[in-house]
């Protein structure tokens, strides 16, 4: 504790109007976007690719000569409505010809008692879905293999399924020789899915994405690394500073190395006191959210450069906060949003300060105003 006092002393002393530092590295931090899911889905076969032949429907025909293959990769699927309803309580996947890493690696699984009027190569969410269940699938290396049973917690009948893919084993297209449901939990039983079976390719991605090595915790990090996500507008961050509740009232904004085309030129800032449950890439939407204050931004030039200060309108502290960047400096020549970093000033509440002691309560009174 004393270590972290001395820590948070000193970003007292260092912040341009002698207030708080309120983000430091360690703070748990996630990527988030509200635009809605999109989808990139294509296959060799499609509109958009004739000729081909590794369409949907070759995961149904029981041949692991052909296969259903997918270019969008990770969150790639399909819906499919078998003859007549059932209650689906296990599955297998067949692997396909070539490159391993083009198996699923986890799945999730939907059923609805719609009728069908999602296109193909659409994220398939035209209609009411409801998540049966999810999880990992191991596949094996050998090619033309059949898979493990995987089983399904499923009592409902429903009249089509909707499959997804949220993770391959590495590569980024996704590929299947076959498919099959069942009504048994242990895959014994006639497959309830047939090769005239209406199928359909969809892929549900977040829009918020970003490499590996370019994740929202190189916001904080206090280095010059980026936080890129392909998101584009919108595209932000969820942080929870660890010392506390804060009040923020002015933010910087440091560019990244390259692409002057993804800077941020406008902020919304919004602040919650729920436990966050929002996931890494998601929409950030699942706590109750109040929007504190938005503007513009006009971040510099020169790369890897401090920004000015923003000042922020509010008197509310907030536990956790999210930061969202609307628009760019060319959205249409930019392929993703990037910053190198993000500080938050403010003055942590009263309960911080008296965890930091009266050196630190004797600083926040001197702060500018």
């Amino acid at each position: 504790m004393k270590v972290f006092s001395v820590i948070v002393l000193l970003g007292l002393m260092s912040g341009p109007v002698f207030g708080a530092l309120i983000l430091a590295p360690g703070d748990a931090i996630i990527a988030v976007d509200p635009d809605a899911p999109r989808s990139n889905s294509s296959y060799p076969g499609d509109s958009t690719h004739a000729g081909g032949n590794e369409q949907p429907f070759k995961a149904l025909d029981n041949d692991s000569g052909t296969k259903y293959l997918n270019f969008a990769g990770a969150f790639t699927g399909f819906i499919v409505t078998p003859s007549g309803a059932a209650s689906v309580q296990s599955f297998t996947i067949t692997t396909a010809n070539d490159a391993e890493g083009r198996d699923p690696a986890s799945w999730r699984l939907y059923g609805t008692n719609d009728a069908i009027s999602s296109a193909d190569n659409s994220t398939g969410l035209a209609e009411n879905w409801a998540l049966i269940g999810s999880g990992s699938v191991s596949l094996p290396s050998s090619r033309f293999t059949l898979g493990p049973v995987v089983p399904v917690s499923n009592s409902t009948a429903y009249s089509s399924y909707r499959m997804l893919y949220p993770t391959l084993k590495g590569d980024p297209l996704m590929q299947m020789a076959d498919v099959a449901f069942y009504t048994s939990s242990d895959g014994s039983g006639a497959n309830v899915l047939s090769a005239n079976d209406p199928i359909i390719a969809i892929q549900e991605r977040p829009d918020s994405e970003h490499p590996g090595h370019e994740s929202s915790t190189n916001v904080v990090d206090m280095t010059l690394g980026k936080y890129l996500n392909f998101g584009k507008e919108n595209s932000g961050f969820i942080v929870t500073p660890a010392f506390g509740s804060s009040i923020v009232d002015t933010f910087q904004i440091t560019t990244a190395n390259d692409s002057e085309e993804r800077d941020p030129t406008s902020w919304a800032l919004y602040g919650t006191n729920d436990g966050i449950i929002s996931t890494d890439d998601s929409t950030g939407d699942a706590e109750n959210w109040v929007m504190i204050d938005s503007g513009s931004v006009a971040l510099p030039l020169e790369r890897d450069t401090l920004g000015p200060l923003v000042s922020i309108s509010s008197s509310t502290a907030y536990a956790s906060y999210k930061m969202l960047f609307p628009t760019l400096k060319d959205a249409d020549l930019a392929n993703s949003m990037q910053i190198a970093e993000v500080q938050f000033y403010g003055v942590p509440e009263p309960a911080t300060v008296c965890l930091l002691g009266l050196g630190g309560l004797s600083l926040l009174r001197r702060r500018k105003r």
